[in-house]
């Protein structure tokens, strides 16, 4: 309204042109990794390698280079505490890679909105070209071209950025670890408490 500023406040028209033309470009293509996946070419029964029992490699990418992948920084910013509640005892995601081609890779997630819910993402990747080639994941906006969804975005936030980074949990997920790490040593510990008790 009149009584208030725009809300954008950069006008640099050629880099809103240049934006608007990228997801354009981005909308017309094909998402060839979900049709793969649900030709059934990608399925579940394929056989997949953990990535840890392979040399792999993923391509990195820089904060500048993610904000463009996904169009602004809002996946970015969930991507941290979304993947503190997916990474395993070692730090690291439960990922696969594709017995055919060690370019395209799997991850189960677990759905932010219920805890029955799992659903399978899975990215193609580049180490000679254009770093992510496509993306796909079984959530409900997961095949979308233009931007990730958080699923997609958290898997290749870790593997491009956060894990070159010296990714670290957030105060708060350290605290709650380093609780669930003491219960777990002291039910380790044989119980005394009957050594000095009368008999």
């Amino acid at each position: 309204n009149w009584l208030r500023g725009s809300i954008i406040k950069d006008h640099n028209t050629n880099h809103m042109d240049r934006l608007a033309k990228l997801m354009t470009d981005r909308l017309a293509k094909h998402n060839y990794l979900a049709t793969l996946v649900e030709q059934g070419k990608l399925s579940t029964k394929q056989r997949w390698k953990k990535i840890d029992e392979i040399d792999f490699d993923f391509p990195e990418m820089e904060l500048e280079d993610l904000r463009q992948l996904f169009f602004g920084s809002y996946q970015i910013k969930q991507s941290q505490t979304y993947a503190e509640e997916h990474l395993d005892v070692n730090g690291d995601f439960a990922i696969q890679v594709s017995k055919e081609t060690d370019e395209i890779i799997r991850c189960a997630i677990q759905s932010r909105h219920s805890n029955s819910t799992r659903y399978y993402a899975w990215i193609q990747f580049s180490l000679t070209g254009d770093p992510i080639t496509s993306w796909y994941c079984q959530c409900k906006s997961g095949a979308r071209t233009v931007g990730a969804c958080a699923h997609e975005a958290t898997i290749i936030w870790f593997l491009s950025y956060a894990r070159h980074h010296d990714f670290q949990y957030s105060n708060g997920r350290r605290r709650i670890q380093r609780s669930i790490e003491k219960i777990q040593s002291d039910e380790d510990e044989p119980d005394d408490s009957n050594e000095f008790s009368a008999t």
